[in-house]
C-alpha cells in the first residue's frame, strides 16, 4: 500500500511538473499573448525564417508569411490588410486558410522600410475578431554593386578573325548594369586595325553577362603585334577593379610557331648539355628562309638585325616539327631522346647558345610574330625561367617543367628523367593525389594533367594497389570517351564526393576543365595508384607492395601534389574537420 502511494504520488508531481513546464513553453513561445480564443497572429516568417518585428536587410525578393491562431475570411482579411510603401502583391493561403502567404508581384525597393498591419476587426471564418491592431516592419538591405569581369575566348587572334568578349557580373542583381567601353592600345579601332560590335554595354537586371565582338581587319602590311587595350568606364550599379583586358592582334594567322625551349644539363663529366628550340609548322611554306630566331641574351632588348639563327631556303610542310639545336649538342640530343627524335626536322647551328634565363624571338620577314619569355627582361627567378629544365606550349598557353628538373642526368634518358620532354611523353601524367576530409566527409580524388592533345581518353585508366598490395588488379577505373586538349586539368573523382569537392574547393573548383565522376576510387591514403595508357603502366604514386602508412608518401586526410616533376605534400591529416581548402592548415597548391 505505501509503494502504491509512493507511485501515486510520484505520478502526480510528474503531471504538475509536465503542466508546468507546457503552460511556461506556450507562455515564451507565444512572447506575451495571453492563452485566448481571440484571433490573433502566432508568429511572423520572412522566406522561411521566423523574424521579429524590426527584421533588417532582408532580401528585396523575400516572401512573407503570416501564421494565424484560427481560420481566415479571405475577403475581410484582404480588404483590411495594408502594405505601406503600397506594393502590388499576391495572397495565397494553406487549406486550413490560417496559413498566409504575402508575395510581392516584383521585386521590393533597396533601403527601404516596409509596414504590414491590421487594424482589430472581425476576420475569421467564424466571426472570430483581433483584441488589437496589429502592425509589423522590416527593412530591405542596402544595393550593393556587383564587380564586373571581362573575359575574352581568345587573348590573340589575327587579321580576318573575331574575338567574343564577355562581361559578367560576380552576383546577380536586381537594377540595370551599365558601361561605356574605352578601347586604347596600339591597335586602331574603326575600322582601320579592327572593329568592335559595341561601344557600351547593359546587363538587364537580374541577368548576369553580356557579349560583343571584335573583328581584326585584314591588311597587306605588315605591322607585326598590336594590342587592344579595354577598360569599362562611367559604371553604373557595379564596380570594376581588375586590371583592363588585353588583346594582342598578330598580321596573319602564322606559318610558323614556338612549340618548346629547352636547356637540359649535366649528362657527363665535362657538363654536356643540350640547348634547342622546337618550332612547329603550321602550314605549307615555300620558303623557309623569310624567318629567322633572336636570343634576347640577359634581359637584352629586340633587335630585328639580330639573328642566332637563319633558316636556310628550303620548304616545309605542314605538320612538320623544326628542331634548331646548338652543332656540339645533336649527337648527344639523338641519344638523350631515343628513337622517338627522328620526328624532328634538325637544324644545327652555333648560335643556339641560350641560357635558361633568356627570351627567344621569331621573325617573319623582319618582323617579330612570336616570343617566348619576356624580351627585354632577364628571366631569372621569374616564372618562366628554364634553366636545367624546358618549357613547351600547349595551345596559346606555356607549361613549364620547373628549374632545374632535367638536371644531373648522367646514364638517364627522357623517358626515365623526372620531366619527360612532353613532345614524348605518354600524353597524360599524375598531377595530384587526394584523401582529403571535408566537414567529417572523405573526399578522395585524382588529379590528372594532359600533355598532350587525346582524341580518346579513354586510353587511359587507373589501378589501386591496397594496402601493401604488389601490383594493382590493372585497370579498374576506365576514364570515358571524350576528348581533352593539352594541358588541361582532370578530376578524376568518387562519385558521391563531387558535391562536397565543389564546396570544399569553392572558386578553384572551376579551374578544372573536366571532373569526372566515378565508383571506382575506392582508395585511402596509404594505398598505391597507377595509372595506364592501353593497359601499360606509365606512372605510379607511392611504393608497389608497401603499405602507406607512415611513409613519406601517405596522403591519409591531405594530398600530394607534384612540382617540376617531383611530389610534394601537404602532411598526414592537415585536412581533417577542414570546411574549405583556402581555410584548412594545408591548401591544396594547385589552387594558390
Amino acid at each position: 500500500m505505501k509503494q502504491l502511494m509512493q507511485r501515486s504520488f510520484g505520478r502526480l508531481i510528474s503531471i504538475s511538473l509536465i503542466l508546468s513546464v507546457c503552460l511556461c513553453s506556450c507562455d515564451d513561445e507565444d512572447e506575451g499573448f495571453a492563452i485566448t480564443n481571440d484571433l490573433r497572429v502566432l508568429y511572423v516568417s520572412i522566406d522561411g525564417d521566423r523574424v521579429q518585428s524590426g527584421a533588417a536587410d532582408v532580401q528585396v525578393t523575400a516572401a512573407v508569411e503570416m501564421v494565424f491562431s484560427h481560420p481566415l475570411n479571405r475577403a475581410d482579411f484582404e480588404n483590411a490588410l495594408n502594405i505601406s510603401p503600397a506594393l502590388d502583391y499576391t495572397v495565397t493561403y494553406d487549406e486550413s486558410s490560417s496559413f498566409v502567404k504575402i508575395q510581392p508581384s516584383s521585386r521590393l525597393a533597396y533601403d527601404e522600410s516596409y509596414m504590414i498591419s491590421l487594424p482589430q476587426g472581425t476576420y475569421g471564418a467564424d466571426g472570430v475578431s483581433t483584441k488589437d491592431d496589429f502592425s509589423y516592419q522590416f527593412s530591405t538591405g542596402s544595393f550593393v554593386p556587383p564587380t564586373i569581369t571581362l573575359t575574352v575566348d581568345k587573348s590573340s587572334f589575327f587579321e580576318g578573325e573575331v574575338a567574343t568578349v564577355t562581361a559578367t557580373l560576380s552576383n546577380v542583381v536586381f537594377e540595370d548594369v551599365t558601361f561605356d567601353l574605352v578601347f586604347t592600345g596600339s591597335a586602331t579601332g574603326g575600322g582601320v586595325d579592327y572593329t568592335a560590335s559595341a561601344t557600351n554595354l547593359t546587363i538587364p537586371a537580374e541577368q548576369t553577362e553580356v557579349s560583343f565582338t571584335i573583328t581584326s581587319i585584314d591588311g597587306d602590311e605588315i605591322e607585326g603585334n598590336e594590342v587592344i587595350i579595354i577598360s569599362p568606364e562611367n559604371i553604373v550599379n557595379a564596380v570594376y577593379t581588375a586590371d583592363p583586358l588585353i588583346l594582342s592582334i598578330g598580321d596573319k594567322a602564322p606559318s610558323m610557331e614556338l612549340k618548346g625551349v629547352m636547356e637540359l644539363d649535366d649528362f657527363d663529366a665535362t657538363g654536356g648539355q643540350i640547348r634547342a628550340i622546337q618550332l612547329n609548322v603550321l602550314k605549307d611554306i615555300a620558303d623557309l628562309s623569310i624567318f629567322h630566331i633572336q636570343i634576347a641574351s640577359n634581359g637584352a632588348e629586340p633587335d630585328p638585325a639580330d639573328i642566332d639563327f637563319a633558316f636556310p631556303a628550303q620548304a616545309a610542310s605542314a605538320g612538320d616539327k623544326l628542331l634548331v639545336i646548338r652543332d656540339q649538342d645533336a649527337e648527344r640530343a639523338a641519344a638523350y631522346f631515343g628513337s622517338g627524335y627522328a620526328i624532328f626536322t634538325e637544324f644545327q647551328s652555333p648560335g643556339m647558345t641560350h641560357n635558361g634565363d633568356d627570351a627567344i624571338l621569331l621573325y617573319e620577314n623582319g618582323v617579330s610574330i612570336e616570343s617566348f619569355g619576356e624580351p627585354g627582361v632577364d628571366g631569372t627567378g621569374l616564372y618562366w625561367e628554364y634553366t636545367n629544365s624546358w618549357a613547351y606550349k600547349m595551345g596559346e598557353d606555356w607549361y613549364y617543367a620547373g628549374v632545374g628538373c632535367a638536371e644531373s642526368l648522367v646514364d638517364v634518358t627522357d623517358a626515365t628523367s623526372p620531366c619527360t620532354y612532353p613532345e614524348f611523353s605518354p600524353g597524360m601524367e599524375f598531377k595530384g593525389i587526394m584523401d582529403l576530409n571535408h566537414s567529417g566527409n572523405n573526399l578522395r580524388a585524382y588529379h590528372l594533367f594532359a600533355l598532350k592533345d587525346i582524341p580518346d581518353l579513354s586510353v587511359f585508366g587507373a589501378g589501386i594497389a591496397s594496402n601493401g598490395q604488389a601490383t594493382s588488379d590493372g585497370v579498374e577505373i576506365v576514364l570515358p570517351n571524350i576528348e581533352v586538349k593539352a594541358g588541361e586539368h582532370i578530376l578524376l573523382i568518387r562519385d558521391q564526393d563531387v558535391d562536397n569537392a565543389a564546396a570544399y574547393f569553392e572558386g578553384c573548383f572551376s579551374k578544372f576543365d573536366h571532373v569526372i565522376p566515378t565508383d571506382g576510387l575506392t582508395s585511402n591514403g596509404d594505398d598505391t595508384i597507377e595509372l595506364f595508357k592501353d593497359n601499360t603502366l606509365i606512372e605510379t604514386y607511392g611504393e608497389l607492395g608497401v603499405d602507406g602508412t607512415g611513409m613519406f608518401w601517405e596522403y591519409d586526410n591531405s594530398w600530394a601534389y607534384k612540382v617540376s616533376g617531383k611530389w610534394t605534400y601537404g602532411g598526414v591529416g592537415c585536412s581533417t574537420d577542414a570546411t574549405t581548402n583556402a581555410t584548412s592548415s594545408c591548401p591544396y597548391t594547385f589552387c594558390n
